[in-house]
């Protein structure tokens, strides 16, 4: 016996090198551990699958590891799961499909139960399971790919229409700014001419400057006397001819033989005259 058969009514018989072979070829190719014990009872109250799975425990096994348990003589078949092994194999479904395709051969025929049958059929459940959890895992796979590239494509868009809003802004934002400075342009252009004519309709500063400081020439031509005008006998004289003024200035002149009255009379219309001149 082997350390994976524990057959000491020798259940298994001639066919135990093909059992043994198709435990090898259930290790190398699905990654699980098969192991076999034959007995004529478990010899204990306690519960077939928990003194089973309380078993298989104790020997510390390696992931993945399934134990067939059977009472020859009790008529019970037990099938177990190591706690570390992946969850398409510890799965409640996965070993309740272990134990009936092992229960199978020790029910199909009439006589002797197939042992050896009933060992080789469990290995094959299997490898069935894990071709069963391969092609699923591959599917999730794929799904999760399938998600994963959809999730891609999405952001890529999101991202495309925000650099697309984005540039639009910049676009927009630079546009403004242009018809801005082309009007502010235009302002400035339309001020410049307006500023050129009034330059044109306006005097030069010579000329205005020279008009503030010419001053007028002013000459007093005459006199008020009782709000009528008189007119200035010098202004009068230095108007007149040359050969008149000579004659005028003997007419003004008065004669010493005048009377003294007269005298005075000249002598108080002079005196008026500068007192007005003056004032």
């Amino acid at each position: 016996m082997s350390a994976d058969i524990t057959d000491p009514n020798n259940l298994l018989g001639e066919n135990a090198t093909s059992v043994t072979d198709m435990i090898t070829k259930t290790k190398n190719e699905y990654g699980v551990s098969v192991r076999l014990l034959y007995l004529d009872s478990f010899g204990t109250k306690t519960k077939p699958t928990t003194w089973a799975s309380t078993l298989l425990q104790s020997t510390s096994p390696s992931p993945n590891t399934v134990l067939l348990a059977v009472a020859s003589a009790d008529g019970n078949l037990v099938v177990a799961v190591s706690n570390n092994s992946d969850k398409w194999l510890k799965d409640q479904k996965s070993v309740d499909a272990l134990s009936e395709a092992a229960l199978g051969p020790l029910t199909a025929k009439k006589g002797a139960p197939d042992w050896s049958g009933s060992a080789i059929a469990m290995m094959n459940e299997i490898g069935k399971l894990k071709e069963t959890s391969t092609s699923g895992d591959t599917k999730d796979f794929s799904i999760g790919l399938f998600v994963g590239v959809a999730l891609l494509l999405v952001a890529l868009v999101v991202v495309i229409i925000v650099l697309a809003r984005n540039a639009k802004g910049a676009h927009s934002k630079g546009g403004k700014q242009d018809r801005s400075r082309k009007a502010m342009r235009r302002r400035d252009a339309k001020r410049l001419k307006r500023g050129k004519r009034s330059e044109r309709r306006t005097p030069s500063n010579r000329h205005s400057d020279t008009s503030k400081h010419v001053r007028p020439s002013y000459r007093h031509t005459g006199s008020m006397i009782d709000g009528e005008p008189q007119e200035d006998p010098q202004a009068s004289e230095s108007e007149a001819p040359l050969e008149n003024r000579t004659e005028n200035r003997a007419e003004r002149r008065p004669d010493l033989g005048d009377t003294g009255a007269e005298a005075h009379t000249s002598a108080a219309s002079e005196s008026g005259s500068r007192r007005w001149m003056n004032i």
